[in-house]
């Protein structure tokens, strides 16, 4: 049966190619750019304290903070300057097979290859499912093999439901879990990637619904796969520039800037089967000089939103952040980069989140969190010029087949910036700044928080207008709140 499925993360991580191949061609042609990492042209070092567990794919080494730390390892793809973070799991009652998965905040479907696929090349460089004794088809209201198809931008797979017992960690096993076993794949992109399928990390949908899916996470909440652990029913999501880690059943503290941040939280609603935040609006402002000596606190005027989506989402499985249309050809028009220089002529990035309710007050609040320059700036090297090349974390979303999101996509370009914590029983994600292999220690700014809480005192909670209240601003963009 066709799913109809709508996988924004997989989407988007493959509508990337698009974007960056645009991107490569209009700077240099056909020649081969190598994506240098993240933020920095130079390769970092992984940072002090992890590596212990820089070699395992999965290790519980954090009982102080009672967590599951599952390896993420960064792959570059040299040849469309992206680059793409995936785990490995373990299906089948004895272990019998290790698939490289892509973790996936933007679907739902869990999908690997099957033993009897079709699909030009992907068998030379891809694990693939081979048929355990625990195996079980997964059948429909006729007494026939339940079929989907996924559709993608690029291609689409074919295949058929089943279930296996999924293994992660040393000790943590899901039996009986729901597995989208593929046995046509025709995504001609997929090759270059290490990562074999997708592990969807998204809600209950529409599809799922009537083929009787149950999705992962409602595998491990169901069936006390945490809890009975004394962990949570939630996951932390952190990458760098080596690699990266899911912290699975609570929060880790090492993966904070500093350990005792505080995370802040913005509420969830799943209606679509993503994890989808309401973004209130964005604005931008220039860095003013920083004097040491005065207090972060003060009060800045409040001037409204700019272009803000309801339906927005955090998906792990993007690359980019993408951006309205309206928005980038309006408010953020003048984000333009056309060299490495003009990085630091571009302003700081507030993306205005709604925030949790206050007992307090009678109001919402509303979180800001930041992205400078260094967070949404790509660069790498251009390998024929030996150049250092830059382009822009964020580009538009131009909807294609994704007209249901009507706001912002923050993908892994954001996540770098922010652990990013997704709690299931709170639906509720939170962000607290990540910890860094280094900081550029020449900007002091930089070195404050970047998350800041305004309470908005306005009583008839109107938004975009101005003059009703004041916002009680802790942050590093200075004393005013000037706007570029």
């Amino acid at each position: 049966m066709y799913s109809g499925l709508s996988h924004v993360g997989v989407f988007s991580f493959l509508k990337i190619f698009l974007a960056s191949c645009t991107l490569s061609f209009l700077k240099n042609g056909f020649r081969n750019d190598i994506y240098a990492g993240g933020n920095y042209s130079q390769k970092l070092q992984p940072f002090e304290g992890l590596s212990y567990i820089e070699e395992k794919p999965f290790l519980k080494t954090n009982d102080n903070n009672n967590t599951i730390l599952l390896k993420l390892y960064k792959q570059d793809i040299l040849s469309k300057n992206i680059t793409t973070y995936y785990g490995q799991v373990v299906i089948g009652e004895n272990s019998e097979n290790k698939i490289n998965v892509l973790y996936d905040t933007g679907s739902t479907e869990f999908w690997i290859p099957f033993e009897n696929y079709k699909g030009p090349n992907f068998n030379n460089t891809h694990n693939i499912y081979k048929r355990t004794k625990s195996f079980k088809y997964k059948y429909d209201k006729k007494g026939l093999p339940s079929r989907l198809e996924v559709n993608y931008l690029s291609g689409k797979i074919i295949g058929f439901d089943g279930y296996d017992t999924v293994k992660l960690g040393r000790d943590l096993s899901v039996s009986h879990t729901n597995i989208a076993f593929a046995t046509d794949i025709d995504i001609p992109l997929l090759e270059e990637f290490k990562w074999d399928g997708i592990v969807g990390l998204g809600f209950e949908n529409e599809d799922s619904r009537k083929r009787g899916i149950k999705p992962f996470l409602d595998h491990l909440k169901d069936d006390r796969i945490l809890t009975d652990r004394k962990l949570k029913n939630m996951f932390g999501y952190y990458i760098n520039d080596t690699g990266g880690f899911i912290t699975l059943g609570g929060i880790d503290n090492q993966f904070k800037r500093t350990p005792e941040e505080e995370i802040i939280w913005s509420p969830v609603s799943t209606e679509m089967g993503f994890w989808t935040i309401d973004i209130l609006g964005i604005r931008k402002e220039t860095i003013p000089y920083m004097n040491e000596r005065n207090e972060d606190n003060v009060i800045v005027k409040y001037e409204g939103f700019h272009d803000g989506g309801s339906k927005s989402i955090v998906d792990t499985g993007t690359f980019l952040i993408y951006a309205p249309k309206k928005t980038m050809d309006g408010y953020l028009k003048d984000l333009v980069l056309t060299s490495c220089e003009d990085k630091n002529k571009l302003p700081y990035i507030i993306f205005q989140l709604k925030g949790k309710k206050m007992k307090t007050l009678q109001s919402f609040t509303v979180i800001e969190i930041v992205l400078s320059p260094n967070d949404y700036v790509i660069e790498y090297i251009d390998q024929v010029k030996l150049t250092r090349e830059c382009i822009l974390g964020i580009q538009v979303d131009e909807k294609n087949e994704e007209d249901y999101i009507n706001g912002w996509t923050l993908g892994q370009t954001f996540l770098k910036a922010y652990y990013t914590i997704f709690d299931k029983d709170n639906l509720q994600v939170g962000f607290v700044r990540s910890r860094k292999a280094t900081h550029n220690r020449n900007n002091s700014h930089e070195m404050k928080t970047y998350v800041n809480i305004q309470e908005i005192t306005e009583r008839n909670n109107s938004r975009g207008k101005s003059g009703k209240g004041s916002i009680s601003y802790n942050g590093p963009l200075g004393q005013t709140g000037n706007e570029k």
